[in-house]
């Protein structure tokens, strides 16, 4: 006797196609016709890197040019999960292909410069910047503490590695800014 398969009852249903094979954590998800595929579910994939209490230096490149965000030994490793950061470099490596929350921000100190001078951040993978920018500007003539934040979406592919970039204005470029306090997380939609 032939049973179609679609016609099987609840104690005699097995698991789907793969499951054997299936990373832990992942799920499986239907593609509406007939298959789909072993994923992690949203916000399982995720990372962070960090600045606490930050004193080193960074010098803004000249003529406005974007630089990594990587004042050298300042980032740390946050809580992370299937991403991979590498705290070294400021960097998270976006292991799997889809859409990603990015979260930004950042509390630095400047040098005496004039009012209204401006600073940008981009965040950039795998060394292409985006054509989004954040910026924020100076309040006084002195040193000023500035804070910066940013949310936004992103897709990439697997692999694609993300950073923040930072670049002075014709005022800024070529001084020193010191990153207090920063964050930069991503989680995968």
């Amino acid at each position: 006797m032939t049973i179609q398969h679609k016609l099987i009852t609840d104690p005699d249903l097995h698991e789907p196609k793969g499951v054997a094979a299936a990373v832990t954590g992942k799920v499986y998800v239907s593609d509406g016709a007939g298959s789909g595929d072993w994923e992690y579910p949203p916000g399982k994939a995720h990372a962070e890197i960090y600045i606490d209490a930050g004193a080193t230096t960074q010098t803004l490149s000249g003529s406005s040019a974007y630089a990594k965000l990587n004042p050298t030994g300042e980032w740390a490793a946050g809580v992370t999960n299937v991403l991979t950061v590498t705290a070294g470099s400021g960097t998270i490596t976006l292991a799997e292909a889809g859409n990603y929350m990015i979260n930004f921000w950042c509390l630095f100190s400047t040098a005496s410069l004039a009012s209204g001078t401006n600073y940008n951040f981009k965040y950039n993978l795998d060394g292409t910047n985006s054509t989004r920018t954040i910026t924020v500007q100076k309040f006084t003539n002195g040193s000023d503490k500035l804070h910066v934040s940013a949310l936004g979406l992103v897709t990439a592919t697997a692999g694609q590695v993300l950073s923040i970039h930072v670049a002075g204005d014709g005022t800024s470029s070529g001084t020193n800014i010191t990153v207090l306090e920063a964050g930069l997380t991503a989680v995968k939609l």
